[in-house]
């Protein structure tokens, strides 16, 4: 257990944070504290690393004679926690009408119980002794996918540079992670843009400082990787590995350190969706090469399809045997004579995972307010489309173990192609 554990409290009630956060902060040995409204997003939050401890407030009305009228069970999102994040510590926090629901959860698991009227008096003394009963160890995090295996790489990279790859990896991640969660890895040597995009504190670490504090990759502890790992604002299941941000910081990242660090993020997400420069290097090779699939952005003018094709045809003599290909045709803006989509497919001859419409007004937007254009305007084209894109990799690379979607995914393209030519896409 780190010295200064982290408490996560789910209360829809945001002004409980003040008062636990001031009972806390008054001690000489400091819990750190998050509050979370509800028990979905939590997990995600759990899943992510860096929670020791969860204190859950029960509803005010829950006691055992309401439980019984009552078809909901109160005792639901604890028994929700137990199951989906195994070993977390789980205090219960009730008003004194619960207390015998409270007593039945600690029956049931829970590590203790906290009534509001002894809060003062009691809280320190319950989580210390919860966080010494079950400290979680540096490997929990390997055991919480739903089967136990390592999620899916899905790879993408643009024909040439400039075409748009690492909006759309964006985008799809962000798509994603609405009910799975999800690692974006920036693999780019030198001059990523996603930092860019996000804006994250000069303080957060990035892919340099992973290897700095190792000498070989297959010594990088989970926990030191998810220590590097920044969560995206409003959008509970992503984070983001950045490459590294400075000159001082800057690693050369070979074949084996990148394979290395995404067989790593892999077992802390379903998708590690990975945002690839330009190149036919010994490191792409072997980062497709283990690989679910790659997602080849195209624009619809002959120079980036010939680019394209290039690439498809060196990526033919690899041993990727398993990797799915698709091409994503996007048009960053309207084009006085674009390619008809036959003749790239013709030319491709690879499946078409998604057609992006132009958007780039959408995208200046995103870009002031540093978010993923899909969190802005969910009705765009664009943003449809993009839900599209995400799910039909879905269905060709199903996360092990997770539910499949009840949308009608063969029909994804048909409606997209509807909305296209709605707004004039040709």
């Amino acid at each position: 257990m780190d010295q200064d554990p982290t408490v996560l409290l789910i209360d829809e009630d945001s002004a409980a944070l003040d008062s636990i956060r001031r009972l806390l902060g008054d001690q000489a040995s400091r819990f750190k504290l998050r509050r979370i409204a509800d028990v979905a997003t939590a997990l995600a939050r759990i899943w992510g690393g860096g929670i020791d401890l969860v204190l859950l407030k029960l509803p005010a009305s829950a006691n055992p004679d309401e439980m019984c009228r009552s078809a909901e069970n109160p005792l639901a999102p604890f028994r929700e926690l137990q199951e989906k994040a195994p070993g977390v510590p789980v205090v219960i926090l009730c008003e004194a009408a619960g207390e015998g629901l409270a007593r039945t959860a600690v029956q049931q698991g829970a590590a203790a119980y906290l009534l509001r009227d002894t809060l003062e008096a009691e809280l320190l003394k319950v989580l210390r002794s919860a966080a010494r009963k079950a400290a979680i160890p540096s490997t929990l995090l390997r055991t919480l996918a739903p089967t136990g295996k390592a999620g899916k790489i899905i790879a993408f990279m643009g024909a040439k540079g400039g075409v748009g790859a690492t909006t759309v990896a964006m985008n799809v991640a962000t798509v994603l992670a609405a009910h799975r969660r999800v690692i974006l890895a920036d693999l780019h040597p030198e001059l990523g843009s996603l930092p860019l995009y996000f804006q994250p504190h000069r303080s957060v670490q990035d892919i340099g400082d992973l290897l700095a504090a190792v000498d070989r990759v297959d010594e990088i502890p989970l926990r030191e990787l998810e220590s590097c790992l920044w969560p995206v604002r409003n959008v509970p299941g992503l984070r983001v590995l950045f490459g590294s941000r400075s000159r001082q910081n800057s690693v050369s990242l070979d074949s084996s350190k990148a394979s290395g660090i995404l067989a790593l993020a892999s077992e802390l997400a379903d998708y590690v969706i990975v945002d690839l420069p330009v190149s036919l290097s010994e490191t792409n090779r072997t980062v497709l090469e283990n690989s679910a699939c790659l997602a080849l952005v195209v624009e619809r003018e002959p120079i980036s399809v010939q680019c394209a094709r290039l690439i498809l045809n060196r990526v033919d003599s690899w041993k990727a045997a398993k990797l799915t290909i698709g091409a994503v045709i996007l048009n960053r803006a309207a084009l006085a004579s674009p390619m008809p989509f036959a003749e790239i497919a013709a030319e491709l001859r690879v499946q078409t995972l998604g057609v992006i419409p132009p958007a780039a007004d959408l995208c200046a937007a995103a870009q002031r307010a540093h978010a993923p254009m899909v969190t802005l305007d969910t009705e765009s084209l664009a943003s449809v489309a993009m839900h599209d894109l995400g799910r039909q990799i879905e269905e060709l690379i199903p996360s092990a173990g997770l539910l499949e979607h009840t949308e009608d995914g063969p029909l994804a393209a048909y409606h997209i192609g509807q909305k296209m030519i709605r707004a004039g896409v040709r």
